[in-house]
């Protein structure tokens, strides 16, 4: 190689091969924070340096051998421009031109060549990660855009069907003309007209119970007139004819029964046989074989049917109009918590207050129950006897059952088993059909210490309460009075 080749124009690899074939594979490094050495004169003898081997002169015939030629720096050219550069003597300085080598070595230092492409590879390996989760970002928000307007679609329609059945209902949708078929619908006690309208409307008689509700509030005294019963209809009427229907008493298919607080079983049977049409026989056989009655009751249906207006359908008989009576009965005393195995004696008393006092006055029924319990206590100057009037008349029977006073030779019979006069404690079961009223009044008694109390009027029901025997003689007169000025009241 020529000697003026310029070791800045070769490579990497083909410098260091360079170096390596001319005796400069191994140059000694030196400190780049050491002063440079000075220039000397040319004259001058080299300087020795103890880790330095001689430098050989080459002989003038000698073959040159290609010595490298040290660069100038961009400073030293930068600083004297016009000044002719000269090519420096290796044996001059051996260790400035180690340091050129150094130099020139280090600065043709690169990186290798995978480096860039590493870099470039995990770039576009995030970049694919990034695409990846905006698609899927974008995925997932378009899934929850559709699931809200879908949402908000079904709410909306949904919202809408409402608002429609809302205006059809208040609107009341109706049909036209008589109707057709024949349907029985049954109007049960206390029911208003927007109740049977509901009832109507169920059983497809009238097209909304708001068109019948519509027909009430245009004829309020028709349709105040309904009775409760069963009714022959048909149906898709329209709601003016299904009124009509109903006001009319002949179309009812049943017999409606009302049954009062007071009443015996032989007035009940009465009641069931004028009203109901049944036979004798067979009201008879449905208070000997009551269903539903309780063991308790010792199969005597006295006190067991409940008060209250009861339908008779067509085809229903005797033995399921008393069942409904009895069912009536049972519930009120289970709803009022009281053991089973009082019920008996709980109607028994009940029963005598109900017919001790009047509806007149329906606050004497608590203090009756009163007089009752302490009555029954044998300390107590009664010693355990009830002397009620109403247990001795029920006891006489059927034939004295519109009678109020006993007369005093039945006071005196003690062959009556119902005589409390001659008898302590309670009768043998109840004496008739127990009222609320008196129902509650026996369920929860007015504290007091009264041990009579007279009825002294019979037409108003005034009653009168004392706790010693002298008060309850004064009251009796005042009965006696009465009855003196109202025999055909008193009758006894």
């Amino acid at each position: 190689m020529a000697d003026t080749e310029d070791l800045a124009s070769m490579g990497p690899r083909r410098r260091r091969r360079y170096l390596a074939q001319h005796g400069q594979a191994e140059l000694p490094q030196t400190d780049s924070s050491a002063p440079s050495t000075p220039a000397l004169p040319s004259d001058a003898p080299l300087p020795q340096t103890p880790n330095s081997a001689p430098v050989p002169v080459t002989p003038p015939n000698a073959a040159a051998e290609p010595t490298p030629r040290p660069l100038p720096s961009r400073r030293s050219r930068d600083e004297e421009p016009d000044t002719p550069s000269f090519p420096s003597v290796a044996s001059v300085a051996p260790q400035a031109a180690d340091a050129t080598w150094e130099s020139l070595l280090q600065d043709t230092q690169v990186a290798p060549a995978e480096q860039p492409e590493v870099a470039l590879s995990e770039h576009h390996r995030r970049d694919k990660r990034s695409r990846v989760r905006r698609r899927k970002t974008m995925r997932n928000r378009t899934i929850i855009i559709l699931a809200i307007v879908v949402t908000l679609l079904v709410v909306a329609i949904v919202f809408g069907a409402i608002i429609f059945n809302r205006w059809l209902s208040a609107k009341g949708a109706d049909y036209e003309g008589s109707g057709t078929g024949r349907v029985m619908v049954t109007v049960p006690e206390g029911a208003l007209g927007s109740d049977i309208g509901n009832i109507l409307a169920k059983a497809q008689v009238v097209a909304s119970s708001q068109a019948f509700f519509n027909a009430c509030r245009d004829q309020e005294a028709a349709c105040s007139a309904i009775q409760p019963g069963t009714y022959a209809m048909a149906k898709h009427m329209s709601a003016v004819n299904a009124l009509s229907i109903l006001i009319d008493k002949a179309n009812r298919v049943d017999d409606q029964i009302t049954i009062g607080p007071g009443l015996t079983k032989w007035q009940v049977k009465e009641q069931l046989v004028t009203t109901a049409g049944f036979s004798d026989a067979d009201v008879e056989a449905a208070f000997a074989n009551a269903p539903g009655l309780p063991k308790v009751a010792g199969g005597d249906i006295e006190g067991w049917l409940a008060p209250g207006t009861y339908l008779v359908g067509p085809g229903q008989d005797a033995t399921e109009t008393v069942w409904q009576m009895v069912a009536a009965n049972v519930k009120r005393l289970r709803d009022a918590g009281i053991p089973e195995a009082q019920w008996e004696t709980f109607l028994t008393k009940a029963s005598i207050v109900q017919r001790e006092g009047s509806d007149l006055q329906k606050q004497d029924y608590a203090k009756i129950a009163r007089v009752l319990e302490n009555r029954m206590d044998a300390s107590k100057e009664t010693v355990g006897f009830l002397n009620m009037d109403s247990t001795v008349i029920y006891g006489l029977g059927e034939a004295s059952k519109s009678r109020k006073i006993p007369t005093a030779a039945e006071v005196a019979d003690a062959s009556n088993p119902y005589n409390t006069y001659r008898h302590k404690g309670l009768p043998p079961g109840p004496i008739g059909v127990v009222g609320q009223d008196a129902f509650d009044g026996t369920h929860n008694p007015s504290p007091g210490d009264w041990l009579y109390f007279t009825t002294v009027d019979l037409n108003t029901g005034e009653t009168r309460f004392s706790a010693t025997m002298e008060e309850q003689k004064a009251n009796v007169e005042l009965l006696k009075q009465f009855c003196k000025d109202h025999p055909d009241i008193c009758k006894g």
